[in-house]
């Protein structure tokens, strides 16, 4: 008899008395929270709104959250003096605060327009498992606006002068070079992926 009152009263232990310090308070500051849930939809939603049964999953319980009611009306008879009810329907808007809603409005268009970038950029890299090459020729079927090399041809002169031919052949040379390596030996390419620190 003895050892079923001692497991009985282990909670009553003067080691727990803090811990039930604590549940005391957390329990009060529910019983708060839920007093002023209840009236923010009763003033939202009418009076009467919250007083319907709870669902029949809960019926379990019933008394549980009947004798929670009675304690939270038990509470509000003694603390309702202290509470403050805030009305917010004559709230003026300062032009601070419509400073703040406009800017915040801009960085988030701002936002989605990088995103946006951002999405048509990550388009345009190429995986890591396919060939450059297969990827670069997938260009539309239009014919060019403008004879091919015309531009280039003009740059090069531009740049090297009388001997831009002689730069331009060497050039070719190089691609054609790396080319038919590319063609023969058939590497894999190496992922650049940059780094977004």
């Amino acid at each position: 008899m003895e050892n079923i009152s001692t497991v009985m009263s282990w909670f009553s232990s003067p080691v727990y008395s803090r811990y039930w310090q604590h549940y005391q308070q957390a329990m009060a500051w529910h019983q708060r929270h839920r007093r002023a849930y209840r009236k923010a939809l009763e003033a939202a939603y009418g009076p009467g709104f919250c007083q319907e049964q709870p669902p029949s999953g809960h019926q379990r319980y019933a008394d549980w959250h009947r004798e929670e009611e009675e304690s939270e009306e038990e509470e509000e008879e003694g603390s309702s003096d202290s509470e403050i009810e805030c009305d917010v329907s004559n709230m003026e808007i300062s032009e601070e605060l419509r400073q703040y809603f406009a800017q915040t409005e801009k960085h988030r268009e701002e936002l989605k327009k990088q995103q946006q970038l951002e999405e048509e950029e990550h388009g345009s890299y190429v995986p890591a498992d396919q060939d450059l090459h297969r990827v670069s020729w997938r260009s539309s079927a239009a014919p060019p606006f403008e004879r091919p090399g015309k531009r280039r041809g003009a740059e090069m002169q531009k740049l090297y002068g009388e001997d831009s031919a002689k730069i331009m052949a060497m050039e070719a040379a190089m691609q054609l070079t790396f080319d038919r390596n590319c063609d023969r030996k058939q590497p894999k390419y190496w992922p650049v992926i940059p780094l977004k620190l």
